[in-house]
């Protein structure tokens, strides 16, 4: 649909996934996420699973609420029965107050762009500090980047306004998309260069990510709708992009919950997968910081070395 091309992604081995999502759980009573303390902390928030079953919350989703909205650092897979403290980073600069006493549902799933640089800064962190931390000033840079681009500017800065402003054009892009049956995971096009890569290991879990992960890939093709490239990927072009990240070169740390979080790199490509037991929980996988800038992006950074591989 215009500039956005979505392939999907087929899976062999369906299994029921074993655990909730953020969502789910927060509509249950069964999780709660809430400031660390009553003074709150700008990159860590406090989850509480009160439940039996492990909760999954995942790198990009936006939690809306207590002193200022925050979006997820990592895929996180919170075990039952734990109070976790996870890392977050700031999406509204602007506030610093309760508007409410914890946090809501999450509505919204931060854009590619804003993930993919969360994502190297994180990687550069946790070799550097062994923190699954951001560059919080390039978060709040960003995110104001975005909204000056879209006219979308917000009293506190909050990137949430940009999906607002835009809501009714983003809504025809989500019209335009349906998940298949058995479809766990989605390649994302803009511009016909490769923006980001999502998959999961159920396909309950896609169909229910599915309209904010559309909604999120819709936002920056929106902000790219002047600029087409020459020819459209097929499914050459996205077989031979699974097997560039089958090649990555991995590094593996334990997560900040549950399992492993292993980090990708390899030629214009980074990312990450929360794995347990060898099992992919959820993959993200992005176009460098120099693919980006193919398809309209401004912002550089320098590469990654690899490692081992998968």
């Amino acid at each position: 649909y215009e500039n956005l091309v979505i392939f999907p992604l087929l899976g062999m081995e369906l299994r029921d996934p074993g655990y909730l999502l953020l969502d789910e759980a927060l509509v249950k009573g069964l999780l709660e996420v809430r400031e660390i303390d009553e003074s709150g902390s700008v990159n860590e928030v406090l989850v509480i699973n009160k439940g039996e079953t492990p909760v999954l919350l995942m790198d990009g989703e936006i939690l809306s609420g207590a002193k200022q909205n925050r979006v997820v650092n990592i895929s996180i897979l919170v075990a039952p029965r734990v109070e976790l403290k996870i890392p977050v980073s700031c999406v509204e600069q602007g506030r610093w107050r309760y508007v409410a006493d914890g946090f809501t549902e999450s509505r919204r799933f931060a854009y590619a762009f804003l993930r993919a640089k969360k994502s190297q800064q994180v990687a550069e962190n946790i070799m550097s500090c062994g923190a699954f931390m951001a560059n919080q000033g390039a978060i709040w840079e960003e995110v104001g980047r975005k909204q000056r681009e879209m006219g979308a500017e917000s009293p506190t800065g909050a990137v949430n306004e940009v999906y607002e402003s835009h809501e009714n054009r983003l809504r025809k892009y989500c019209d335009a998309f349906a998940p298949l049956e058995n479809q766990v995971g989605v390649a994302v096009y803009i511009n016909c260069h490769f923006l980001c890569l999502d998959a999961f290991d159920s396909p309950a879990v896609l169909n229910k990510m599915y309209t904010k992960m559309i909604e999120s890939y819709a936002l920056d093709a929106l902000e790219r709708l002047d600029w087409r490239g020459k020819e459209k990927p097929d499914k050459g072009a996205v077989n031979k992009l699974l097997e560039r990240i089958a090649r990555a070169g991995v590094d593996r740390y334990p997560s900040v919950g549950l399992g492993d979080s292993l980090r990708l790199k390899a030629d214009g490509l980074g990312g990450f997968c929360l794995s347990l037991e060898d099992r992919v929980i959820h993959l993200a996988v992005f176009a460098a910081e120099e693919g980006r800038a193919n398809s309209g992006s401004r912002l550089s950074s320098p590469g990654r070395r690899r490692r081992s591989h998968l």
